[in-house]
């Protein structure tokens, strides 16, 4: 059976948004206290789902060229609010992309060369742009009224947010732990 560009094109931005969200979930693991152990395993997690979801990205931009359905022009997709279906849902996309590349091309690539403070505030950039290829997925995506789908971002979403509040939780405990301790 040959599937078609569209089928490609939401496959593909589905496999991008599940490999993003892979590389962010065990991203904020990678801090946790209460994972000492296989931090090295984490980190490679992090790092390949997040390279994983750039080359998907692209390839789900490169499928949407020579879709013939509602094909897309370079300019469309590369030039947030360009393009000619879905403006403001695509700009998110697009938008998405540029986040998502900036803080892999700062983290594996130009990380030697970088501020240690200004890569910590690029890489979470990656969060703003976890959101925004969420909620282009959401509002352009024709999988979004399926019951499996709905149910694959409500589960990956919960589950971000519930790590990311586990994070964040445990990086105020460790701060109040060390103010306790220099007060004593």
């Amino acid at each position: 059976m040959i599937i078609s560009t569209w089928e490609w094109i939401r496959l593909l931005g589905l496999l991008a948004y599940f490999y993003f969200t892979i590389s962010i979930i065990f991203g904020l693991l990678r801090k946790s206290s209460f994972i000492k152990s296989h931090k090295n395993l984490i980190y490679h997690i992090h790092q390949n789902a997040g390279w994983l979801g750039l080359i998907t990205v692209i390839a789900h931009m490169v499928v949407l060229l020579i879709d013939r359905y509602e094909p897309y022009s370079i300019a469309g997709i590369l030039i947030p609010f360009s393009a000619n279906y879905r403006s403001l849902p695509s700009a998110l996309g697009t938008i998405a992309f540029y986040l998502f590349l900036m803080v892999i091309m700062t983290s594996d690539l130009w990380i030697r060369t970088m501020n240690r403070s200004l890569w910590k505030k690029l890489h979470f950039l990656v969060l703003p742009a976890w959101v925004l290829s969420l909620v282009h997925g959401v509002l352009i995506g024709t999988d979004t009224e399926n019951t499996l789908i709905i149910m694959f971002y409500v589960i990956s979403g919960g589950m971000t947010m519930l790590v990311l509040v586990i994070r964040t939780l445990n990086g105020f405990m460790k701060k109040v732990n060390v103010s306790m301790l220099h007060n004593n």
